[in-house]
């Protein structure tokens, strides 16, 4: 229970259905950070208890302070550091939700570990498989190709076919604090919304300063370290005048943001790595929908397995803004196939 009105919800609707539930809630950030305001602080860790209370069920604290700064701020840090675009809520189902979470649900003696995520888990002849919530604004399953098959027998998502507004209503029907909850930022601990303050703050990351230049390495302007800025950037990027110039390539090892054209910002062929396979490929090539960030609408691409375990994936038109870092998931309509973090 994140403090937020799915996870709430999520524990009314399965007391109801008569489930035995216990709430619990992981603390992840040291008293120091109380100012953030999603899961994980102090503020929503009270909004759990309290959810909780007014549902009536049993509801624990869990401390995982030092997995989440290494798993996922570490991840998120180096991953910017080292030129790419990390996606800190993969890692966190990932290591958090998923694996620490789990286990903590085996340990108890739990029948299955619920959360409040907009996806659905089905059976079929093919055995347990993920697919996409019912609400596309709110579908998490892209989020969620982590998971194995195993967990997924052993998974609930009460939400997953629910749209956002039925949830609203039931929160305010249970009677439950978080009803009127605002939506959580999209990355929890990035509380001042801008990376480069973080890295700075929190991370201790100097400045680096270097050049801004075009393909041709023509000098366009200067930077204060090439890891606040992102593949695809336009604005920002203290470059004006002229043609709009987006980013389309970091380079870590000279420090140097690239610019260029629109078109320049498209990639057709990209290269995976870390696949987790919800179904296993049937053969080394296979067509598919890969969805290379959480609001980009999956295209049509043809999948190669590399001997290394790695996908060589091409795009039947070019896509805007592939960036190593980001997860790479591989869908067949609304299941998921399966993902992996983006490589180059």
């Amino acid at each position: 229970m994140s403090g937020g009105v799915d996870s709430s919800v999520t524990a009314a609707l399965l007391k109801e259905q008569g489930w035995e539930v216990v709430g619990v809630t992981l603390r992840l950030f040291a008293e120091r950070r109380d100012a953030v305001k999603c899961c994980g602080g102090a503020d929503s860790a009270a909004k759990a208890r309290a959810s909780a209370d007014a549902i009536g069920v049993r509801h624990y604290f869990k401390s995982a302070q030092g997995l989440f700064s290494k798993s996922v701020i570490g991840d998120f840090v180096n991953g910017y550091l080292s030129g790419s675009t990390p996606n800190p809520c993969v890692e966190c189902n990932r290591h958090l939700k998923f694996d620490y979470l789990y286990k903590l649900a085996r340990e108890m003696g739990a029948d299955a570990l619920a959360t409040g995520h907009y996806a659905v888990i089905k059976k079929d002849a093919g055995g347990w498989g993920l697919y996409r919530g019912a609400d596309p604004l709110k579908d998490q399953s892209y989020f969620l190709y982590c998971l194995d098959r195993r967990q997924l027998a052993s998974t609930l998502f009460p939400l997953g076919g629910l749209a956002k507004k039925e949830v609203r209503r039931l929160a305010a029907q249970y009677g439950l604090p978080t009803a009127s909850a605002p939506e959580s930022n999209d990355i929890c601990f990035v509380t001042e919304g801008n990376y480069d303050n973080y890295l700075r703050k929190y991370a201790g990351v100097k400045p680096r300063p270097g050049r801004i230049v075009d393909a041709a390495g023509r000098q366009l302007g200067k930077h204060n370290g090439f890891f606040n800025f992102t593949l695809g950037q336009r604005r920002g990027t203290g470059v004006y005048g002229g043609a709009r110039l987006y980013v389309t390539e970091l380079r870590p090892e000279a420090n140097e943001v690239v610019l260029g054209p629109l078109s320049a910002a498209h990639s057709r062929a990209f290269t995976v790595r870390g696949l987790n396979w919800l179904v296993p490929p049937e053969g080394k090539e296979f067509r598919s929908f890969a969805q290379i960030r959480y609001h980009h609408k999956p295209a049509p691409c043809a999948v190669s397995l590399l001997a290394d375990g790695r996908v060589t994936a091409v795009f039947d038109d070019p896509q805007f803004a592939v960036a190593p870092g980001q997860s790479a998931v591989f869908y067949d309509g609304g299941r998921v196939l399966g993902g992996g973090i983006i490589e180059r």
